[in-house]
């Protein structure tokens, strides 16, 4: 069975079996991260809690995420992400236990979800790099990434929309259950495939990871795409995404809801998610990618402002759904821009960068947005971080427009364009 020209990453038989066990997988990522928000807002009522507990979380990636970088060119990429994949199905299966056992705290959380930010902190740069392994043709590593990115924020958005029913009809110990389960599916493929590469990014010279780290650091510094892409991610995330982790405190607080009424809200965002999803992934090139970078950017802080003034449940699911298409078109088109036009021996550090600006930096705008939400409320939080998520994205949108030739050439020394 041969797919089609937009799936062809899948016509590679160890990216198939990748794809679809973190199909598996991060569903299940997900689902525990709504049932941890959830759990949190239900045992302390409170906005800065829920965004403490995001912001322990980051400080791993915070900190290690350059370093790890640097570290991981020089490891069996796939012996570390099935080591630390097996760690973080521990890590959930004691969530699920101590949840149903009634034995979970405050505190618990935190020391847990820090636990398990030291593992991330390794394994997704680990990750984003080993992609490039996967498939047999080098012209078809644009449309691996593009599916991976694809995979990850569909299943960022879909995840907690099934979460938050599973909570309603189960509780959060469930969810917790099914995390820890579907760690087996990425196990198991991770020990089916065949690689004829070496998945390692760098073999030759000194092990010097600090060394490494700080020239990974001066090439994201010294290449403008590398640089304004890199600085536009990181302001969206810090303003933009405590409208995903503050969705609990909206559903409850704002609009009288219950976790159905989460689930509803989530489920909006994840239907734009997924028409998203579906146009990055059809793309043939990454010619335009750029474009579609800035303006959803731009585009979703104003979604965030829109959907902080609704006190109506019909019209906020409704205004989720343009949350859902612009995070997830901005960072698909932001991740594979950086992965296509990166060297394979600076790739991982590059990525471990990317990882900071996505993943590590957004908590502590969470957190200072859910400061702000308990001092006024939830809305004016997130209408205040919608204004400085277009401000920054027309800022950068200018800067990157102009030097739209680099990223082009760029591209094209890497074959991701003719």
């Amino acid at each position: 069975m041969r797919f089609p020209d937009a799936l062809r990453a899948l016509n590679s038989r160890n990216y198939r079996l990748f794809f679809t066990a973190q199909t598996i997988s991060m569903t299940g990522l997900w689902m525990y991260r709504v049932a941890i928000g959830w759990l949190v807002f239900r045992l302390t009522d409170s906005n800065s809690a829920l965004g403490l507990m995001d912001f322990v979380a980051s400080l791993p990636i915070f900190f290690l995420s350059p370093l790890a970088g640097a570290v991981v060119e020089r490891l069996d990429l796939r012996k570390l992400i099935f080591r630390t994949q097996a760690c973080c199905m521990c890590i959930a299966f004691a969530f699920a236990f101590l949840t149903f056992t009634d034995l979970i705290t405050y505190e618990i959380i935190l020391a847990l979800v820090l636990a398990r930010g030291l593992l991330d902190a390794f394994e997704m740069p680990a990750r984003y790099s080993l992609v490039s392994y996967m498939v047999d043709a080098k012209e078809d590593v644009g449309n691996a990434v593009a599916l991976n990115s694809t995979l990850f924020n569909t299943a960022r958005m879909i995840g907690p929309t099934v979460g938050g029913f599973v909570i309603h009809a189960f509780g959060e110990a469930f969810c917790f259950f099914s995390n820890s389960f579907c760690y087996l599916s990425t196990l198991w493929a991770l020990s089916r495939m065949r690689l004829s590469r070496p998945p390692v990014g760098r073999t030759g010279g000194k092990s010097r990871p600090v060394r490494d780290m700080i020239d990974g650091l001066h090439i994201a510094r010294d290449f403008a795409p590398y640089r304004y892409f890199l600085l536009m991610i990181t302001a969206t995330g810090f303003f933009a995404f405590p409208s995903i982790t503050l969705m609990p405190a909206m559903a409850k607080s704002v609009l009288n809801g219950s976790s159905k009424t989460l689930g509803f809200l989530l489920m909006g965002v994840a239907v734009g998610a997924l028409a998203g999803s579906l146009l990055m992934a059809s793309r043939k090139s990454v010619a335009r990618h750029s474009w579609w970078c800035t303006r959803t950017c731009a585009a979703f802080g104003v979604s965030v402002m829109l959907f902080s003034l609704s006190r109506n449940i019909w019209l906020s699911i409704a205004l989720a759904a343009p949350l859902g298409f612009c995070l997830v078109t901005c960072t698909i088109a932001c991740n594979t821009l950086l992965q296509t036009m990166t060297e394979p021996e600076s790739r991982s550090r590059i990525m471990a960068l990317y990882t900071l600006a996505n993943i590590g930096i957004p908590p502590f705008g969470s957190m200072l947005a859910g400061r702000f939400g308990d001092l006024t409320n939830t809305g004016w939080a997130l209408f205040a971080c919608g204004v400085c998520c277009t401000v920054s994205s027309l800022f950068f949108t200018r800067r990157i427009d102009r030097i739209g030739g680099e990223v082009t050439a760029a591209l094209k020394r890497q074959g991701a364009l003719r």
